[in-house]
């Protein structure tokens, strides 16, 4: 079958034909990859920033964003069947387990000693076909196959948003993303959900295609920050500037997430933190309850302006998409079952 990955050899990208799946064991489920998505995590892996292949291997797969339908389950799986649309979560638990992935909560690993599929030690599905425990896939409605290819960038807002709202107090009403890419849209439109009053800060024109997307969603658009200050700020941009512009933005008992960013120096203001009861948190990847809720919560948000977040492409063109971001479109999925 067809892979597109990194040879960590050569240190470049390649297709290559990938040895079939071998028929799934107890408690597995063999799967057609339909989609998989591509965010800058991966073209952070095809500069090979970071990231390693599985042991004893020098090719990794891409593709942490997927989309599939179960050909077959192997013995003892409950709860799919063949024809079932599934998504797979990335990280997967350490062994032996520490405290976090022994309860559940894989996303929260404190031994470091987790894989993520695509990224870390496991191979990610650019791929035709693929294998996993049921225990690691997420069952998708029909209805929402059409955009379920967005749930796994979803899981990573549910989180980072379900975690901001918990530690703020007594109850937030404003917030502000700062980044107009897949996570900062998704972000965006699940605090509107959730009752916020929400601003999107970028860098894109207010004529951007991106910014249009926001007001379809109801939702501020602004290409300079002003003054006023909000209860939750989520860095959703991978930059340094923004982290900082998120914490000066925050009102008394504010709350700021950082999603992206890199480390950088600059002017922590730990006074306001202190004077006003203010929290900094950061966050990254997502576990199965904040799957459960991406998948509730894809069909409550706009379908038009998700399907227009999506910009849809060849297999074989990974290495253009890798290579240059699509200016217009917020989310590159590469259809894999033609």
């Amino acid at each position: 079958m067809r892979s597109a990955g990194l040879d960590f050899r050569s240190r470049e990208l390649v297709l290559r034909e990938f040895p079939d799946p071998a028929p799934p064991g107890p408690g597995e489920v063999l799967f057609r990859v339909h989609e998989a998505g591509i965010c800058g995590t991966d073209r952070e892996l095809a500069s090979f920033h970071f990231g390693f292949p599985p042991e004893g291997e020098s090719f990794l797969t891409l593709g942490h964003e997927a989309l599939g339908q179960v050909i077959e389950t192997g013995p003892g799986v409950a709860g799919l069947e063949a024809g079932d649309w599934v998504v797979p979560m990335v990280r997967r638990p350490c062994s032996p387990r520490c405290p976090s992935c022994a309860r559940g909560r894989r996303d929260l690993c404190v031994s470091g000693g987790f894989t993520e599929a695509g990224i870390f030690g496991r191979h990610g599905y650019l791929r035709d076909y693929a294998v996993d425990d049921a225990s690691d896939l997420v069952r998708i409605p029909e209805q929402l196959a059409c955009r379920a290819v967005l749930i796994e960038p979803l899981s990573v807002v549910e989180k980072a948003v379900e975690t901001a709202l918990r530690i703020h107090e007594p109850g937030a009403r404003t917030a502000l993303v700062l980044g107009a890419g897949p996570i900062g849209i998704l972000a965006a439109m699940l605090f509107r959900l959730r009752g916020l009053e929400v601003t999107v800060y970028s860098m894109e024109p207010p004529d951007h295609p991106r910014a249009k997307l926001l007001g379809r969603a109801g939702i501020r658009y602004a290409a300079e920050l002003g003054s006023e200050r909000v209860d939750i700020a989520l860095e959703a941009a991978g930059s340094p500037a923004a982290a900082f512009a998120a914490l000066r933005a925050l009102a008394p008992l504010g709350v700021c997430g950082i999603l992206g960013s890199p480390s950088a120096s600059g002017e922590m203001p730990f006074l306001d933190l202190l004077r006003y009861n203010q929290a900094v948190f950061g966050t990254v990847n997502a576990g199965p309850d904040a799957f459960a809720r991406a998948v509730e919560d894809l069909g409550a948000l706009e379908a038009d302006v998700l399907d227009s977040m999506i910009s849809r492409e060849r297999f074989e063109d990974i290495g253009r998409t890798l290579a240059t971001p699509g200016a217009a479109a917020a989310k590159t999925v590469h259809v894999v079952a033609e």
